[in-house]
């Protein structure tokens, strides 16, 4: 009895272990290796964070890496080099690479309103008795991250909008960093800085010893800057046409990223996924940056996104007319995929 009892013990045991090596024996679907420039380490790019960090990529089949780089050029230039398969960086690079020959595409829009602020020293604005404004900046030095970057270039399109020569009225300093441009101001070096969020939310609502200007994140600045397509999700054209499948997958983890940001209760995750690229960056500000611009993440790429970028580069005598095809520029056949987005 005993013996006959150990004989269908042992047998299971072996039926069980031969189970269990047929299913690991047994292949995955591989995942597709994609490679992602990202232009920079910022929060504009949260949804490529939250699809990484939330498995979105990996639900689509994909093992996506996100190299960062430190601007648009040298991203730009892995994907037409071929080193990354998307970039993730602002259309006016896009734009201008276009005009030269290069087949690149949009196929998505990252975040489409430009999330950041113009700053003035506390001890100025106080001077004033009332909120700084742009006119207020006339014979300011303001301090910008690059010149021909998106700091620079959207800080001299301000000013111009004003009267405001950017040559003459004022002196416009680079500075890499905006906690050097934060340190250069206490130090007495600068009056005003241009800053990305939530390096605002920081001089403002953290240190206190800075007053808004021009909240742009608030709703504040020109037009353009709320409808800009300001990071998008961008490939070649000859990647595109053997990857579609790819493509798509790519999109759609990014869309469903962007609607899980727009959730309010979901502002904490959010922010825990963006820390842990951020790495060093204050949580209270991460978090008050996501609240601030959670609405702001729309996948949608209309044709009034390339007009105003055109506007802003034309402005600043970085490109010349006529603008590339929105045809050219964007590929709308994604749109069936942008309005799966659903805000909450």
């Amino acid at each position: 009895m005993h013996m006959r009892l150990r004989t269908y013990s042992v047998t299971g045991i072996v039926a069980g272990l031969m189970g269990f090596a047929v299913a690991f024996a047994t292949p995955v679907a591989a995942q597709t290796k994609v490679q992602v420039a990202v232009a920079n380490r910022s929060i504009s790019s949260l949804p490529m964070m939250v699809a990484k960090g939330k498995d979105f990529f990996k639900d689509e089949g994909l093992d996506v890496s996100l190299e960062y780089f430190t601007g648009g050029p040298p991203a730009t230039a892995a994907l037409i080099g071929g080193s990354a398969q998307f970039l993730v960086a602002a259309p006016q690079d896009m734009l201008k690479a276009i005009k030269q020959g290069q087949p690149l595409v949009a196929i998505g829009t990252v975040i489409a309103d430009y999330t950041g602020s113009i700053v003035m020293r506390k001890d100025l604005a106080d001077k004033l008795g009332r909120k700084p404004t742009i006119e207020d900046l006339k014979g300011k030095r303001i301090g910008t991250l690059a010149r021909g970057g998106f700091t620079d270039v959207s800080t001299r399109y301000m000013l111009m909008e004003k009267g405001i020569d950017p040559e003459k009225d004022v002196v416009l300093t680079p500075v890499r960093g905006a906690d050097r441009q934060l340190a250069a101001g206490r130090a007495g070096e600068l009056d005003a800085n241009a800053l990305v969020d939530p390096s605002g939310y920081i001089a403002v609502e953290q240190m206190k010893d800075w007053v808004y200007v021009v909240d742009v994140t608030a709703g504040e600045g020109p037009k353009i800057f709320h409808d800009l397509g300001f990071i998008a999700l961008q490939t070649t054209r000859d990647y595109l046409a053997k990857n579609r499948p790819v493509a798509e997958k790519m999109v759609r983890a990014m869309v469903r990223a962007q609607t899980f940001i727009s959730d309010p209760k979901n502002e904490a995750e959010a922010t825990e996924l963006a820390s842990q690229v951020l790495v060093g960056m204050d949580k209270e500000a991460l978090r008050g940056s996501v609240k601030a611009s959670h609405n702001a993440f729309r996948p949608a790429f209309p044709k009034v996104m390339i007009d105003n970028n055109m506007e802003l580069l034309l402005r600043n005598k970085l490109i010349e007319a006529p603008a590339p095809a929105y045809e050219t520029a964007v590929d709308a056949s994604f749109e069936p995929i942008w309005k799966t987005y659903a805000p909450k």
